[in-house]
């Protein structure tokens, strides 16, 4: 039997979905995308597993912190009605197993904040 082949990619966070069921008041997801020259978004997908409970309350009210009116994102988004928005100013890592045909993370897991990243040092160059 062969083992999994895991992907990493960081992606900057444009909002969150509030949890339900034993996290309901607290985070369920986070929504990602990849920066384009411009500020919007192109959104990558969310995730919802990988996270302790603990990190669900404090990322929650970290990004409730920078809530705002207006999807950061340049398209449509996974259920948007559920969407919180955030201001597009943290880095998250997530491991996944594939990107999907039209772009989004396949099994993603959040593996922790990056504070040590910008989002504009995630654009990349013909990116658009």
């Amino acid at each position: 039997m062969r083992a999994p082949f895991w992907r990493t990619s960081e992606a900057v966070i444009g909002g969150w979905a509030p949890g339900r069921g034993r996290h309901h008041g607290s985070l369920g997801a986070v929504l990602l995308g990849h920066p384009r020259p411009g500020g919007q978004l192109r959104y990558i997908g969310h995730v919802g597993t990988g996270f302790t409970d603990t990190a669900r309350d404090r990322l929650r009210d970290l990004l409730a912190g920078g809530e705002r009116a207006a999807s950061p994102f340049g398209g449509p988004v996974l259920d948007e009605s559920r969407a919180r928005w955030c201001a597009p100013c943290h880095v998250g890592e997530v491991r996944f197993c594939s990107w999907t045909d039209d772009g989004h993370l396949r099994h993603p897991s959040w593996r922790g904040l990056r504070p040590d990243r910008d989002p504009a040092e995630l654009i990349s160059p013909g990116s658009g």
